[in-house]
């Protein structure tokens, strides 16, 4: 008797990013990951998040800003808070892992520095290329 083989899903994500660079508009990818189930995949996600907010305006409370600098009055939205939001949002969390159970997820963000995306969608692996070794699989 011969073993069936089922294809198996695995999870693609995704962070870029796109805005204004002299003149015209760039789209730049920030990080891929390849993710065995949804939860590691929202998991990268959540540390992008944190990654590009941090990069963008470093959290309030870095050890390294203490008494540099001070908090300004909230003018508008921007991306480093709304990424932050999102992160500690548990609902949010535990719809982004339901949506991801019956479709692709994405969380896109803007301000005047651009638009931050994050996504994550699932990806089926064929049954014959999933006993393959690491060596001989396609890079997504």
């Amino acid at each position: 008797m011969t073993a069936v083989s089922c294809p198996r899903v695995v999870y693609w994500a995704e962070a870029t990013g796109e805005g204004p660079v002299s003149g015209r508009t760039v789209s730049v990818r920030l990080g891929t990951h390849l993710a065995s189930t949804r939860r590691l995949a929202l998991r990268w996600l959540h540390h992008q998040a944190h990654r590009i907010a941090d990069g963008l305006d470093p959290a309030p409370d870095a050890s390294w800003l203490a008494g540099t600098a001070r908090a300004l009055p909230p003018v508008s939205a921007d991306v480093p808070s709304a990424l932050r939001q999102w992160c500690a949002d548990d609902d949010a969390q535990s719809a982004a892992m339901a949506q991801l159970g019956i479709a692709p997820f994405s969380l896109a963000v803007s301000d005047h520095t651009g638009l931050y995306t994050l996504s994550v969608w699932p990806v089926t692996i064929p049954a014959d290329a999933a006993g393959l070794s690491r060596a001989g699989r396609i890079r997504l």
